[in-house]
């Protein structure tokens, strides 16, 4: 509990003075994403999570990673797949809380798509803690 506390903390203080959204999405990572992706987004979790076969993906370097460019359409894509439990690689339960009919259209690079506000939440909040 002290350890989940302090992620929350760490993760509340990296997101600054944003909107309402961007620190649901704090919580939101906090709660369900920092177990292995680390409290910064820098992929440092994961040494207790049973079944991880490889380290957790550095979220910070997404927009360097896609020429400066924040990959709306693959996050959206991927928090999809964790909250119905169907991602690709790895079997997870399915995460309800990032499920929602309440959903918000994102400008993606090839158009635009209607994404659950939890999930935009998050993604708000990952566009916050990129790295150049």
């Amino acid at each position: 509990m002290t350890r989940r506390f302090l992620m929350l903390c760490a993760v509340l203080a990296l997101t600054g003075c944003g909107g309402a959204r961007t620190e649901e999405g704090a919580v939101l990572f906090a709660a369900h994403c920092a177990v292995c992706h680390g409290g910064d987004a820098r992929g440092g979790g994961g040494a207790n999570v049973a079944g991880l076969g490889r380290t957790p993906a550095d979220l910070t370097v997404l927009a360097a990673q896609n020429g400066g460019d924040f990959p709306v359409a693959r996050v959206a894509w991927m928090l999809e797949a964790y909250s119905f439990g169907t991602q690709p690689r790895r079997r997870m339960a399915e995460i309800p809380t990032l499920q929602s009919r309440e959903t918000r259209r994102l400008r993606t690079g090839s158009g635009r798509m209607a994404v659950a506000q939890p999930q935009v939440a998050i993604i708000d909040w990952l566009q916050t803690v990129q790295r150049r």
